[in-house]
């Protein structure tokens, strides 16, 4: 089914939608808060930067997972779905197994370059989910065509809530890193069984598969861009680790988790909120700019007044739930945090170039953003912790900015053009 035949979504439907994963993100975070409140008192700098170094490496590869095989799932039509399933299934088996062993691969390197054997031992232990995912990945992509979306929150927060309170229970049994590391594996088979309860599903073998190349083709450059968000997201700090050292990666570590992690969830809420808004009048760009603008000023704007909030008490809170300790670095969660408020319009946006299928310009966008954000920080880290992560608070916040800008005036020019010619949006 082509994009533009998507039906537009109830008002109801669509604040029940933003209400399951609002009510996910906000389960998920109170367990979280509790977690980096306990762990900041029991674990020191230098095993939050090994707990660090081992997520961010799951975390770059596992982006890879997120490569459009699932998009191609969730847009095939009625006629072509069972054979597309048969071909995601076997291609998520293939680069599950690709990246079960590329990751451990990273491992070594990671524990020769640093000297430390426990971080190769953590990096191994969580490739061993990949191994779990194929079991369940097809199951989840149906869910999600199905627009299931009170099953995927329910699931999601279930894993989520568990790996956060395996954390302090390890995390006071003195497993030191392993307690932040460990329940990620340990909670996996709650999302692979959670799925494959909700949607039963086996390869259909009258079905004719659909050819590889077709798939890939429309997965790879949606991967280009889950690769450069999760380089933005996670490069940060591979370079702090890098240029600075281990302590002083946990001591970022601490500020993104108390600063930014909550920012992330609302902004990842807005994002899967306002798709499919979006995405149902992706054929006329009178509506779509008109939605737009709505979800800039009703939606993205408070969202980011919160996250400015949230910035500003952060000198009282940081002292007080994390311990007197981190006291000296709450300036640093206060500026980190504050950045992210951008990040609410440059999302918006986004979605909404998604809708026309203009993913050229979100590659571009996304990359300028990325190169600019990363290359401040390490300029900034050859002076200090604390300049490094002012300047990537700046050029983050400046490029997501120019990027919402830019990606509006694109859809008003498209208006225009079809005003005048008659032509509508161009991806």
């Amino acid at each position: 089914m082509p994009i533009t035949a998507v039906q537009a979504p109830a008002n109801d439907r669509l604040w029940r939608y933003i209400a399951y994963y609002g009510m996910s993100e906000a389960a998920q975070r109170a367990t979280r808060i509790a977690t980096t409140v306990l762990i900041a008192r029991l674990l020191t700098p230098v095993e939050l930067g090994v707990a660090a170094t081992a997520i961010t490496a799951f975390e770059l590869i596992r982006s890879v997972a997120n490569s459009g095989i699932g998009q191609a799932v969730i847009r095939a039509p009625d006629d072509k779905l069972a054979g597309i399933c048969v071909t995601a299934h076997r291609l998520t088996w293939t680069m599950c197994i690709v990246l079960s062993v590329l990751q451990t691969t990273v491992g070594a390197v990671i524990a020769i370059a640093t000297g430390r054997i426990d971080i190769f031992a953590m990096i191994g232990a969580l490739s061993c989910v990949y191994l779990m995912m194929p079991f369940a990945l097809v199951q989840t992509y149906l869910i999600q065509r199905s627009s299931d979306h009170a099953t995927i929150a329910r699931v999601a927060t279930a894993q989520a809530v568990t790996d956060n309170a395996l954390t302090i229970l390890l995390a006071f049994a003195g497993f030191g890193a392993w307690a932040i590391v460990l329940p990620k594996v340990l909670t996996c088979p709650i999302w692979m069984f959670g799925m494959r309860h909700a949607r039963r599903w086996s390869p259909d073998t009258a079905a004719t598969p659909a050819p590889a190349g077709e798939v890939l083709s429309f997965s790879i450059p949606l991967l280009g861009a889950e690769l450069l968000t999760a380089a933005r997201l996670q490069l940060d700090k591979v370079l702090v680790g890098g240029i600075l050292g281990i302590e002083a990666l946990g001591i970022y570590y601490f500020v993104f988790n108390a600063g930014i992690g909550l920012s992330l969830s609302l902004t990842s809420a807005l994002s899967n909120a306002l798709y499919p808004h979006f995405a149902a009048v992706s054929a006329s760009p009178k509506e779509l700019l008109s939605r737009l603008d709505a979800g800039l000023l009703r939606k993205a704007l408070p969202i980011a007044g919160v996250i400015v909030l949230q910035a500003l008490l952060a000198p009282l809170y940081v002292p007080i739930l994390f311990g007197m300790k981190w006291a000296s670095v709450a300036p640093l969660v206060a500026i980190l945090c504050a950045s992210a408020a951008a990040k609410a319009f440059s999302d918006t946006s986004t979605q909404a170039l998604r809708a026309t299928g203009a993913t050229r310009f979100e590659f571009l966008g996304t990359l300028s953003i990325t190169m600019a954000s990363l290359l401040a920080l390490t300029l900034g880290l050859r002076h200090d912790l604390a300049l490094g992560i002012s300047a990537l608070a700046v050029a983050s916040a400046a490029t997501q900015l120019l990027f919402a800008i830019l990606a509006r005036r694109r859809l008003a020019t498209a208006l225009q053009n079809e005003s005048t010619t008659g032509i509508g949006v161009v991806a």
